[in-house]
């Protein structure tokens, strides 16, 4: 039966409408490219955009200050990760020698036919050590000044003393010298027994026998260093076998991480430290000064003698002050 309806007839032909929806773009009017950018700038340059652009970055700081505080209030300092990295948390700020009074060794490579000239710059207070290998005999006492960089606090949980080749070799000789130095500050006092079996920073006490462990055992102490502080400390070290050169390896903890560095003597060399020959002859020379005799007078003046070592060991074996040397 036939109806009065229209039928919808569909084409796969192009209209029109359909063209200007298509893929291409259709270039912009002058006038309508002309009032978009115009409404761009005007929202750039518009004081309310500024004010939101600066409320913006007030809030992200603040957030991040308060979550920053907040871990912090939950982990400790040194549980907090840090933008530092770890083997960089420790500055050695330096490393200088301290020591009060004591012996040297002159090397006999350095000091043969130059011992006059060691005795005239002592006496006169000149730098008789600079340009030749001299090694405390002994003891030696060094201060060692180390300092926070990281933002988070560092926890230094041992310093290790690490021996050249691993051993000590025989004491060194030479030509000897007894020659006061520097002054020795207020900080944190440690003692060192380099040529023991197993050598140990430990803390001083009122008695040698006295001294325990400082970073280890049950009463294992540690230093801490926060951001740029600095923390300072002597290690007296002593050697009565043998001829000794060691490095110090630092074990220590920040944000959450365990690190190590190394620390060396003045130049990046090793520490170094000789056992006093057991009999004076055995030196060439030995320098001393009137404190290490009795003058001829009542005055005690302030005078430099040159022995050879077995002149020295003799005047000694009684075991009495000896009268200084005829000058």
């Amino acid at each position: 039966m036939a109806t009065n309806r229209r039928g919808t007839r569909r084409t796969g032909a192009l209209t029109r409408a359909s063209v200007r929806r298509g893929s291409g773009a259709r270039p912009p009017r002058p006038e309508e490219e002309d009032a978009g950018t115009t409404g761009r700038l005007r929202f750039v340059t518009s004081p309310t955009a500024w004010l939101l652009g600066i409320l913006l970055a007030v809030v992200t700081v603040t957030f991040q200050d308060v979550l920053t505080a907040t871990v912090k209030t939950i982990l400790p300092l040194d549980r907090v990760p840090d933008r530092l990295s770890p083997q960089n948390a420790i500055d050695v700020v330096e490393v200088r020698d301290v020591k009060d009074i004591g012996y040297y060794v002159v090397r006999d490579a350095d000091g043969v036919g130059g011992d006059g000239k060691i005795l005239e710059e002592i006496s006169s207070g000149g730098l008789w050590r600079e340009g030749r290998k001299v090694v405390d005999a002994g003891t030696a006492d060094w201060m060692i000044t180390v300092q926070g960089r990281a933002s988070q606090q560092v926890r230094i949980t041992d310093i290790v003393p690490v021996l050249e080749g691993g051993r000590c070799e025989k004491p060194l000789g030479g030509s000897l010298a007894h020659f006061p130095s520097q002054g020795v500050m207020d900080v944190i006092p440690l003692e060192l027994e380099v040529d023991a079996p197993l050598p140990r920073l430990k803390t001083l006490g009122k008695d040698a026998k006295d001294a325990e462990p400082f970073f280890t055992g049950p009463r294992a102490k540690h230093i801490t260093l926060n951001q740029n502080e600095t923390e300072a400390f002597i290690v007296h070290a002593t050697a009565s076998t043998g001829y000794c050169r060691w490095r110090y390896r630092v074990h220590y903890e920040v944000g959450g991480s365990t690190a190590e560095t190394t620390i060396s003597g003045p130049g990046g060399k090793p520490f170094e430290l000789t056992a006093r020959l057991a009999d004076a002859s055995a030196y060439r020379k030995v320098y001393f000064p009137t404190l290490d005799c009795v003058p001829p007078d009542s005055r005690l003046r302030h005078t430099w003698y040159e022995q050879t070592g077995a002149e020295y060991a003799r005047d000694r074996r009684s075991g009495k002050v000896p009268p200084c040397p005829k000058s």
